[in-house]
């Protein structure tokens, strides 16, 4: 007598073998989601410092070129009674009526900690006759 034999399937082994590599690959994506998703809130944290920061530098342009305006200051963002971003900016006088405009903005970390950033322009207020 013959015995025709005809396995068709999946053996135990390769179905385990399947599941270990499936779950490898699932636990890889949720590590890079978590992993991309603090990357946006630290971005979006520091494009809302720069935009303040550049805010701030468009309106001291103008105050540059008055004496009376040129002075060292500082101001905060606040998103409700929290700070978000604050602005410390400084003038110095390197000659021929140009002034050199240095802001430092600061804001918080996903941890509660402090990161700093700064911007620098010079104004020109020659004028023309």
């Amino acid at each position: 007598m013959k015995t025709i034999k005809n396995n068709k399937g999946f053996t135990i082994i390769e179905i385990i073998i399947a599941i270990i590599v499936l779950t490898v690959g699932v636990l890889g994506m949720v590590t890079t989601a978590a992993l991309v998703t603090r990357m946006i809130a630290r971005g979006q944290r520091s494009a809302q410092a720069s935009a303040f920061a550049a805010r701030r530098l468009e309106r001291m342009r103008v105050a540059a070129c008055v004496d009376a305006q040129r002075v060292n200051g500082s101001d905060t963002l606040y998103r409700g009674s929290t700070w978000v971003a604050v602005n410390n900016w400084t003038f110095s006088d390197p000659g021929n009526q140009n002034y050199r405009l240095k802001i430092v903005s600061t804001y918080k970390t996903e941890q509660n900690k402090t990161r700093r950033d700064s911007t620098e322009t010079t104004i020109s207020c020659n004028t023309f006759q």
